[in-house]
């Protein structure tokens, strides 16, 4: 049967997940529900499937061959065009993950030397990097707008103006699952122009968003272009992140040729199962993709119907995009209310100061598992929630 010929319907399967033997579902004891690790709990798309299976079949576990011989390049920029950025495949570089895409990035395309403007809360691994590379990080948190997080344009203004080099931006955001909305990142990319520094963004989630408009940072205009390095993969919306690849996006010519210079093992270490698993999904895997939405849509409806009923609506905003709910748990506990919740609940989740300073006192919940996993750690969180209310 060909692919296009085979159903394209997820399979969401708690025990499957297990049996994988990865990271989610294998960390903790067995009644434990892992709602922390960023995978999903559903089947891979039948298109990924058969295209690994054929490079196994024809033993591909060689070296990857070079990215102008490789599919991802193409792929990725029909992907980039299909979400509004127009870029041929002679800018796209593929390397092992998203964050060495960063760390090389930082180390090779910023002013030396310069400190790293980080919007918070942010991806927990962000806060890492800019250390790995010898920069300093400047945490801005988030700001509330009328529309939910923003960026606080001011003090990443103030925090350029004093001489940091670059700013590195996760849109969508996780772990709060808003999209920056395009006045913003405008505005971002006038400042970000006027201090002569670069913007580094992270839009591996883009694919995974609830009908709300997405515009990347380098398509904006004609200055965002010019300053913007773009960091992506398939391994999240498609759910194989073991099978290690990234894409950086260079929209500047200049940069081009500074990556093509760089040593070997800089960039090197994408898998050739990977790419090959990339380019099937970008091609390939949209119909599967909108079928994990509906679900995933689902999940964040039973988030909120299960919030609204027990009067904690006021603890978390329904995210944009991403499967991540962002709950606000100071209330329970300021400083480690994801350890709490552990001990008192066996449910796992993100500790939101892993995220930056501005996390504090939060929780990242992955509801990318099925509905009758989702629903009881729910119970059992709005049972530790309102307990902690009796006893007060």
């Amino acid at each position: 049967m060909s692919v296009a010929e085979t159903s394209e319907a997820p399979i969401w399967d708690v025990e499957q997940s297990r049996r994988k033997g990865c990271k989610r579902w294998s960390t903790y004891a067995p009644g434990v529900l892992d709602l922390g690790v960023a995978e999903m709990d559903v089947s891979l798309s039948p298109a990924v499937t058969a295209a690994v299976r054929d490079a196994a079949r024809t033993e591909a576990f060689g070296y990857p061959v070079p990215d102008a011989r490789s599919a991802v390049p193409d792929a990725t920029a029909r992907w980039m065009g299909r979400l509004g950025l127009d870029v041929g495949s002679e800018g796209v570089r593929v390397v092992p993950d998203v964050m060495r895409g960063i760390a090389v990035a930082i180390r090779r395309l910023t002013r030396p030397d310069t400190a790293v403007v980080i919007p918070t809360p942010t991806y927990t691994r962000f806060l890492e990097v800019a250390p790995l590379t010898g920069r300093r990080c400047v945490q801005v948190p988030l700001v509330t707008g009328p529309h939910g997080p923003e960026l606080d344009l001011e003090h990443i203004e103030g925090a350029l103006a004093a001489g940091a080099g670059s700013v590195l931006l996760c849109n969508p955001v996780n772990p709060v699952g808003t999209i920056v909305r395009d006045e913003q990142l405008a505005a971002l990319a006038e400042i970000v122009d006027r201090h002569g520094a670069r913007v580094i963004v992270d839009e591996v989630h883009a694919p995974i968003r609830y009908g709300h408009p997405f515009t990347p940072y380098a398509a904006l205009n004609e200055a965002a272009r010019e300053h913007a390095i773009t960091v992506t993969s398939a391994t999240k919306a498609w759910n194989f992140p073991g099978l290690r690849t990234a894409m950086v996006v260079l929209t500047n010519v200049r940069d081009r040729e500074v990556w093509d210079g760089l040593r070997h093992l800089e960039t090197s270490g994408a898998s050739p199962l990977g790419m090959v698993a990339t380019a099937a999904a970008l091609d390939h895997g949209e119909p599967w993709l909108r079928s994990v939405l509906k679900d995933l849509g689902a999940a964040r409806d039973l988030v909120r119907d299960r919030m609204d009923a027990a009067g904690l609506s006021g603890l978390w905003r329904t995210p944009d995009a991403t499967y991540f709910a962002w709950l606000d748990l100071r209330g329970l506990d300021p400083e480690r209310p994801a350890a709490v919740l552990l001990e008192r609940s066996g449910v796992a989740v993100g500790e939101g100061a892993g995220y930056g300073a501005a996390g504090g006192g939060f929780v990242r919940v992955n509801f990318a598992t099925p509905p009758h996993v989702l629903g009881k750690a729910l119970e059992r969180i709005i049972g530790v929630l309102h307990l902690r209310d009796t006893r007060e």
